[in-house]
Formats: C-alpha cells, structure tokens, sequence
C-alpha cells in the first residue's frame, strides 16, 4: 500500500538554539527537539540514564498496605501464591517477585499460577481462585491483570484469602476489594510516571519490599533483564522510567549477565549480541506468548527460574517448535482472511473488517488481525467460532479508539476488554450482522479517507554524506527504542542504483544505491522487488532507519528500507 510521507513539524529557533549549546550537528538536535529536550540538562539527563533518578516507590498509593501485608506473610510464614497472564508482561512478572522472593529466604511456601487462555481467559478466574484456597492459600499476588476483578476477588475475601493487585491496565470507577492495589493509573494515585508495565508495577514493588527489609540497595539490580522483556514486548511507553529500567536491562544482558534461562532463549532465538530492544519483542517474546497460545505459559516461567542448563535448553527448544507451529497457523489464517476480505463486494466502501471462520486457531487471532491492519489499513476484528460462540481479537489504525467503538455495541456481546488499538470481544453469532452494521457506522462517523492512507512520519532529511560510523554511534545514544521515543526514520532523495541492486529470496530488494558524489551505501527492502525494474531508469526518494551490520566481525551501516518513491 503507498504510505504518505510526513516530514515531522519541528521549532527551527530551538533545533538552532541546541545544536550551539550542545555543539552538535542540527540533524541530531532536530532529533532532540523532537523529544522535547531543549536545554542541555534534558540532554545530559537523556544522553546518560541513571537509576538514581527512579522515583521512590512508595509514591504509588497503597504501597505501604501492600508490603505491611507481605511482610506480615514473610514473618508468619504464610503461603503465598503468585497470579500472573499468559503473555510476556504476566510471565515476567511471577519470575521477577518469585526470584526475589527466593532470594530473601522465601521459597518453600511460595507457588505460582498462570490462567489456561482458553479454558480460563484472561485475568483472575474463579477457577484459579479455588485452585489456591485448595491449595490452603493465605495470599494471593495478582500480577499484569486483577483491575477488573472485582467478582473473583469477592470470591477470594469469602474463602478467607487476601489479594495484593499489581496492574498497569486502566481501573474502571469500581475498585476491586483487595488489601491493596498498586497501578499508577489509578485517578487517586500520585505516582509521577503513569506508563509502567504490569512487571514495571511489580519492580517498583520488590523496591519498596528492600527498603521496608533494609536489604542492601543492589538487590535488585539483576532482576532488569526480566523488566527489560517486558517492557519492550508490552510495547509501553519508551520513555521515562521505562527508558531507564529498559537501558540497565539490556545492559545486563548484553554483558551476558541475565539469567540462565533468559540467556537460553535469546541464544535459541538465534539474535546475535549486542541485543537491542526490537531483538527481544521480534526475537524471544514471541517464543514466550507461543506458550501461552499454544500450550501452558507456565513453561515460560520454568525457564525464566530454570537454574539447571539441560533444563533450560530442553523448555527454549519446547517454544521454539511452539513458536514455528504458532507462525504456520499464523500464515493460514492471514493467508485465508485476506481472500475472504478480498471478496467482500462492498470492500472499497468499507471502514472496517470484520471476518471470522469456524476453522481458524483462536490463539493467533490477534497476530492476523495485525497483519491485515497492516495490508489495508482499516480496523480489523478476526474471529473464530466455537459452538454458535464467535470469539475474536480486534486491531485498530492511528486515531480510531477501537475500544471505544466496542463500548458503542457493548449490549451485543457476552464479554469485551481492551484499550485503543487492541481488545478481544465475545458474542452470539446472531449478533454478527447487527455487529458489522454498528461498527461500520460507528467507523464511518469517525474515519476520515484521508485516515485510511497510512502515513510514515520522516524524522529529518539526511544527505548519504552525513552518514559515517561516529554519525551512527551517536544515533545510537538515542536507544532503547519503542513509543514515545521511535527510532528516527530518515529521507534521502535523489539516491541512484549503482548498478549492484538484486532481488533477493524472490521478494525483497537487495539494494547498493549512491548519491551524489558520496561513497556507496547497501540497503534492503523488505517484500520490495516490485520496484526492482523502475529503480533501473531515474533517481528515486527513499526513507528509511539506518542499522549496524554484523557479520564475520565486521561491521558495517546499512539503510532498512520503509519507502521508496
């Protein structure tokens, strides 16, 4: 699909203004004011991350109640039992509460549980609530979900077990009963950086547990490898403490300091070090949520534990296969959605897409809805059906709240939840007309055609000149990247074909391109080799975010390709 390329609107006065104080090229401070660093001390903050300048834990309301309530477990000896979802975000979080935990002296009275995504859903389910007081459960822990449970924690305070909330998702105007509730998008919480994610909730807690403990201040240090997972594949906001915890994560993993089984994985995921953030959301997380698609997510929080190496490579090995089972599944289903929305006669009149079959695998939904949000450029619903039931994820586009347009059908369906660019919904499959006909127009009232044109946001234009290895070291600094703080993407026009471009695997566009008198530079096109004939004939425009290349020792810039006109 052709995108539209947006040149990001930045204050002229103020690029010039840093470019002199930092003395730095003004493309780099053009960078910097994009990010609302305009004085130095931003830039020195920014530049140089410090965990010194986290914010103090018990800023979170409740925090005192939450570990009065979990020393008084640790001094009694009390089982406790933590509760986390399925994916990377909820897994993190029992390994990193349980590791610590365990490294205090609490072990033998500690268990965990990891709801059955199919079975159970997600968040707290009645069905774990009595597994615990089975278990003669004293507390319960709820990590990454918990905010909406009202009903279940009810359940837990009649079978005489108290519940400690971690969450990170948004409250509605009911609070659930428990002791205490940690998430800073509570309306009355002061905590001053809103955008943790569930195991950020949990970090900031085993903070608060130290210094309540008095343990020594380091503790916790090597517990940032599991945050880092979570943060980048929760894909939350990459900036303020976030950016921080995510910079010291990677740091320990790249000094091949992370946990054995984190360290297993990222091997098995066949990503060479030095790991970046995209290594970790592309690489290992999928292999994580495999689990939980495919079979149990607890075998992700065995290996995140794992301290024996047959052990942890025997679980990695386990969610590979998983992972390449959950991308064939992936790839039928995309595959099929795509020709069934390409019959829908009224399809170039559509806003939405709302498809579903009885034959598709519910634990991949989300993943093919994604992909056609990102071929046609329209909020998608992917559904499947089981027993007269249709089950389905949604995915949205920029500037359509896909949440809030279920809200708009909400008496249609027999459960939903969400936020603004995904949720998951369930209904009768009566319903599915009346559905289609209210979203659409729901879509209609809300997107604009020019919204329906996907739009790639150019970061600075950039001459083939100014690219060199100290260029790139410097655009580095920028790291870790995610929302919030995405990595640059630059424009060069005017780049000629030297003559050594090549289609490569059938589909992707090998390219050696030249501009101007500066040296050559390689670049790729992924799924590009329709331009491959039109490059031959005239300059072209191209935009694109630079990369470091590894191979056999050497290193080397190279242009990944996200347009070219």
């Amino acid at each position: 699909m052709n995108k539209t390329w947006t040149l990001l609107q930045t204050d002229e006065e103020k690029i010039r203004h840093l470019a002199r104080e930092l003395d730095v090229k003004p493309v780099i401070a053009r960078l910097l004011v994009q990010r609302g660093i305009t004085n130095y001390e931003q830039a020195k903050e920014f530049f140089l991350p410090s965990l010194d300048r986290l914010h103090d834990p018990f800023l979170m309301e409740d925090m005192d109640k939450a570990t009065d309530r979990i020393i008084t477990a640790l001094e009694k000896k009390e089982k406790i039992l933590l509760y986390g979802d399925y994916d990377v975000d909820g897994t993190t979080c029992v390994a990193l509460l349980h590791r610590f935990l365990e490294k205090i002296g609490y072990k033998n009275l500690l268990s965990y549980y990891i709801p059955d995504r199919y079975r159970e859903g997600y968040g707290i389910s009645r069905k774990g609530i009595e597994a615990a007081h089975k278990e003669k459960t004293n507390l319960i822990i709820s990590m990454d979900c918990g905010i909406q449970a009202i009903e279940e924690i009810e359940l837990a305070n009649q079978m005489e077990m108290d519940v400690i909330i971690c969450d990170h998702h948004l409250p509605s105007e009911q609070l659930p009963r428990a002791v205490a509730i940690l998430d800073p998008k509570r309306k009355d919480c002061g905590y001053p950086y809103k955008e943790l994610s569930g195991c950020g909730v949990v970090f900031k807690l085993v903070q608060a547990l130290s210094k309540r403990l008095d343990l020594p201040e380091d503790i916790w240090h090597d517990l940032l490898d599991l945050l880092v997972m979570s943060i980048g594949c929760d894909i939350v906001k990459m900036t303020g403490e976030n950016r921080i915890l995510a910079h010291f994560g990677l740091q320990q993993i790249n000094k091949q300091q992370a946990s054995l089984g984190l360290k297993t994985l990222i091997e098995k995921s066949n990503r060479n070090y030095p790991v970046s953030i995209s290594d970790l959301i592309f690489g290992s997380g999928p292999m994580i949520n495999a689990a939980g698609r495919l079979a149990d997510a607890k075998e992700a929080v065995r290996l995140f534990l794992s301290k024996d190496p047959s052990e942890a490579a025997q679980i990695a090995e386990s969610l590979y296969l998983k992972n390449n089972e959950r991308k064939e599944f992936e790839r039928n289903i995309t595959k099929e959605a795509i020709k069934l929305w390409e019959q829908e006669e009224d399809k170039d009149d559509r806003r939405t897409i709302v498809l579903y079959s009885p034959n598709w695998h519910k634990g991949v939904l989300g993943i093919a809805a994604s992909k056609l949000v990102e071929k046609f450029h329209r909020p998608t619903i992917i559904m499947v059906e089981q027993n007269d039931i249709l089950v389905g994820s949604a995915r949205s586009i920029p500037g359509f709240d896909i949440h809030e347009a279920l809200v708009g059908c909400a008496e249609l369906f027999s459960n939903f939840g969400g936020h603004q660019y995904a949720a998951g919904l369930s209904m009768k499959k009566k319903n599915l007309d009346t559905f289609k006909i209210r979203l659409e127009k729901i879509a209609q009232e809300n997107i604009l055609p020019e919204d329906l044109q996907p739009e790639i946001q150019v970061s600075a234009d950039l001459d083939f000149e100014d690219i060199s290895p100290k260029f790139l070291k410097t655009l580095q600094r920028f790291a870790p990247f995610g929302p919030g703080n995405r990595r640059p993407v630059f424009r060069t026009k005017g780049v000629k074909d030297s003559g050594y471009s090549r289609i490569v695997k059938d589909e992707h566009l090998k390219l050696h391109l030249s501009q101007k008198n500066s040296r050559n530079l390689d670049g790729i096109g992924f799924y590009m080799s329709d331009f491959f004939e039109k490059i031959k004939d005239a300059p072209f425009d191209i935009c694109y975010v630079l990369e470091e290349n590894h191979w056999k020792g050497k290193r080397s810039i190279s242009l990944n390709l996200k347009g070219l006109k």
